[in-house]
């Protein structure tokens, strides 16, 4: 179980900077002052994934931890920024209205 740890710390740490970096270029991409809450899922996953080996460290080392449900549950965060990553990143095409 210890041998995982170190994956996992380094996958939130990946992970959480990508989230916030991505917040940050889509934040300056389009136009801030419209619509500044758009991409704000990312800002807040990012910061729960920098807390995340805190955690996680704490939940591994209780007696009788089960690694598998950290695992499942860090994955499904990363998996998140990558998903919002990609919607918050692809290009739209301009619609005729505006």
């Amino acid at each position: 179980m210890t041998a995982l740890m170190p994956f996992l710390d380094y996958a939130c740490l990946i992970a959480a900077l990508a989230a916030i970096g991505g917040y940050v270029l889509a934040f300056l991409r389009n136009r801030p002052y419209v619509r500044p809450l758009n991409s704000l899922g990312l800002l807040l996953i990012g910061a729960a994934l920098l807390a995340a080996p805190t955690v996680v460290g704490q939940a591994a080392a209780a007696p009788g931890a089960r690694i598998g449900p950290i695992v499942y549950i860090v994955a499904l965060l990363v998996a998140s920024v990558v998903f919002q990553l990609i919607a918050a990143l692809r290009r739209r095409k301009q619609r005729a209205a505006e």
